[in-house]
């Protein structure tokens, strides 16, 4: 009966120990694998701000802004409320780059982005449109509001000095804007606002 005994406690002591090492080794891969699910997360975090963010500016680029105009527009069209773009070029922007550089040209529009973020509202949508050129979206916005808050943008650019290696650099932007009208694409709109 004692070697019974003693087998019996021998399987037992070593089931126990088998399950306690392969409950471990369960909870190894549980860890493993919520880190693992951390990190795709995360990744996938980042490469959404990749596909809406200008990795430059760190403005909303011009396939998210596409977006937010149709969106906006639709919002606006529900509403009754007018829907406002501006189109901004930065001046003399190739001269810049050709006579400090690309490097001092990237400075620029960083600056450019900087300063005017630090001008808008917090619904108002600035995007860097491609090279030199911005767009913004202006929601809630009555049209003499409109001029205040763009003059007032174009004169903070204006008073920004660009520092690179022992120059300063000067900048300045254009901007033109209009009013959506009914029936007109985006694109069409945007068009007056380069006109103007």
């Amino acid at each position: 009966a004692w070697t019974v005994t003693f087998a019996h406690l021998t399987i037992f002591m070593a089931s126990l120990l088998t399950s306690t090492l392969m409950s471990l080794q369960v909870q190894g891969i549980r860890r493993h694998l919520r880190e693992q699910k951390n990190q795709l997360q995360n990744a996938l975090q980042q490469i959404r701000q990749m596909a809406m963010r200008d990795e430059l500016t760190g403005l909303v680029n011009r396939r998210q802004m596409v977006e937010l105009m149709a969106l906006e527009l639709r919002r606006c069209e529900r509403s009754g409320r007018a829907l406002l773009l501006a189109q901004l070029d930065l001046d003399h922007f190739k001269t810049i780059n050709d006579t400090h550089g690309h490097a001092a040209g990237d400075l620029a529009l960083q600056a450019f982005a900087q300063t005017s973020v630090a001008q808008l509202r917090g619904g108002d949508v600035l995007a860097r449109w491609g090279g030199e050129e911005f767009v913004l979206l202006l929601s809630d916005t009555e049209a003499g509001a409109t001029s205040v808050l763009l003059e007032r943008l174009r004169s903070a650019v204006q008073a920004q000095h660009v520092r690179h290696a022992d120059q300063v650099i000067r900048i300045s932007v254009s901007i033109g804007w209009t009013q959506h009208r009914q029936g007109e694409s985006l694109a069409e709109t945007l068009q007056r606002a380069d006109q103007a």
